[in-house]
């Protein structure tokens, strides 16, 4: 065989780790500014749901994700966080505060303005969910345009795997 016939095939894994992008934001229902990286710095794992109006899915999905948090933070006290974002710029906060009242979520911290997050990963999926972590390294663990409750194990999965890989600033000084 010629060089010049001979081809080279060299595949990589694909990660299904990514990057993040970092934003800053008033909770509409405290006023408490939050900064995402601030708080994957201190080792939380959030778990974050891109929400649109008058979605069903978004709805089913919020509800699987709090059983989710619910049951995670039984085993990781103080580690896991549920942030609920409207996916687009329109979307005022009276609004996103009547729907999540109207469907019962308890979510950690609610925003609006979610539009660049969105567009930046990969566009609404109705829900788009992610799970968030890594500590410093500010990595996501699982990202999906959509949702259904047979995806609950594989969520809980890159939860695990993101607490595994988040080092909080309590345990770097213990080291």
């Amino acid at each position: 065989m010629e060089e010049e016939d001979h081809v080279h095939d060299f595949t990589f894994p694909k990660s299904d780790v990514y990057n993040t992008l970092r934003w800053q934001k008033k909770e509409i229902r405290s006023g408490r500014e939050y900064d995402l990286y601030n708080q994957m710095d201190s080792g939380l794992v959030i778990i974050h749901e891109y929400v649109m109006m008058n979605c069903r899915p978004c709805i089913t999905a919020g509800k699987g994700l709090e059983k989710i948090v619910s049951s995670m933070r039984k085993l990781y006290p103080g580690r896991i966080r549920y942030f609920q974002t409207v996916y687009e710029d329109e979307t005022n906060a009276a609004t996103m505060k009547k729907w999540v009242k109207e469907n019962g979520f308890t979510p950690d911290a609610v925003f609006i303005k979610g539009a660049e997050e969105v567009k930046f990963y990969g566009g609404m999926g109705m829900p788009t969910i992610l799970v968030l972590g890594g500590g410093k390294r500010h990595k996501g663990y699982y990202r999906r345009l959509g949702y259904s409750p047979r995806d609950n194990g594989v969520i809980i999965k890159a939860v695990r795997r993101a607490l595994d890989l988040s080092v909080n600033k309590f345990e770097a000084a213990e080291k």
